[in-house]
């Protein structure tokens, strides 16, 4: 080998870059990049998002994914809260460790949208409050970091009466985080939360004891604060214009997902139909034990994903890590979730 090829070893090459660099910064910077140094000014530049929170926008619309909380959740492994009881365990694990993703432990964030049409100002659900301890009830304070003021919400949608969702309607006060703004509900999803014999029909639909002393405290405390300020709609409704709601029962009775339509874009937030960006989307058929209606639940998560895939719509999805955004692929005979690329 020649010589002076072979004495070109990595730490001289690293060395004659730093030269170069230096020698580099001699110049002038226009000298070296024409055209591009000076153009860019603070004030072009756009604010620093607050943490947690996301800027996009849908069409017109202008929206947000808002980080409620999120990371391991203990004793909730992934087998099987997200996967169900009658898939095969070692399958599960296989699919985890190729996605480099631990077998015994769940994640759970936690993605709200907010979207400003300019004419309404629309939140999707309230997160977790203090009800998932650390993981959840950040949304108020980033709102409010991120110039978004809580009472300024005129509209907020549920999407079904879990916990992790209907949490955030109170603050520790036991206060409307949301003073001002009108609640939006599926008929049938709140008179079953609402029902006199709620816990017989969680003890019948085989509900988890542990997960029904959690799921119906909310139930009762936070939708009876709201009991005058909602409206109640059945799905396939616009909520506000450009806000819809689609029918996707089977995770809870009356669950619905959201169509938000801005010209000619359009977002689907298909909240709980799927739990897990990966097993949920390899494995439609395997059900979550979070899922009341496991069947229903998971023709509703067929049916929801070969339609965004067909359609290639932008998607955005609860408990997918944050900001949740991305689109449905067909992979094989199932799915794979792609997310989106961040724009800064």
């Amino acid at each position: 080998m020649h010589s002076s090829i072979s004495n070109i070893t990595r730490r001289n090459l690293f060395r004659g870059s730093g030269a170069l660099v230096l020698a580099a910064g001699a110049a002038s910077a226009s000298n070296i990049l024409p055209g591009i140094a000076g153009m860019a000014r603070a004030e072009d530049s756009p604010a620093t998002p607050a943490v947690g929170v996301y800027p996009f926008k849908i069409g017109a619309f202008q929206a947000y994914s808002i980080s409620d909380g999120g990371g391991p959740a203990p004793n909730f492994p992934v087998y099987p809260a997200f996967t169900g009881v009658d898939a095969p365990q070692e399958e599960v694990a296989a699919l985890l460790e190729s996605h480099f993703l631990p077998r015994d432990l769940a994640r759970g964030d936690i993605n709200n949208l907010l979207v400003d049409t300019g004419t309404n100002r629309v939140l999707f659900d309230t997160g977790a409050a203090g009800l998932m301890g650390p993981l959840g009830g950040h949304l108020p304070s980033r709102l409010t970091a991120a110039g978004l003021d809580p009472s300024t919400i005129d509209t907020v949608v549920l999407s079904h009466g879990h916990f992790d969702h209907i949490g955030g309607i109170l603050s520790a006060e036991g206060k409307l985080n949301f003073p001002n703004a009108t609640f939006v509900m599926a008929e049938d999803e709140w008179a079953f939360w609402t029902a006199d014999d709620i816990e017989a029909k969680l003890v019948a639909a085989g509900v988890p004891d542990g997960l029904r002393s959690a799921l119906l405290p909310a139930a009762k405390a936070n939708l009876a604060a709201i009991k005058d300020k909602v409206t109640l709609v059945k799905p396939g409704a616009d909520v506000v214009p450009g806000v819809s709601t689609i029918a996707t029962h089977g995770h809870t009775p009356g669950h619905v997902a959201f169509r938000v339509s801005s010209g000619d874009a359009e977002l689907i937030n298909i909240v709980d139909v799927v739990h897990n960006y990966v097993t949920g989307m390899a494995h439609p058929e395997w059900t979550p034990i979070v899922d009341q209606d496991p069947g229903l639940a998971a023709a509703t998560r067929a049916k929801l994903l070969d339609q965004l895939a067909t359609d290639r719509t932008l998607t955005m999805a609860y408990h997918f890590p944050f900001p949740g955004l991305g689109h449905v692929a067909r992979r094989d005979s199932a799915y794979e979730w792609v997310p989106a690329p961040w724009v800064w």
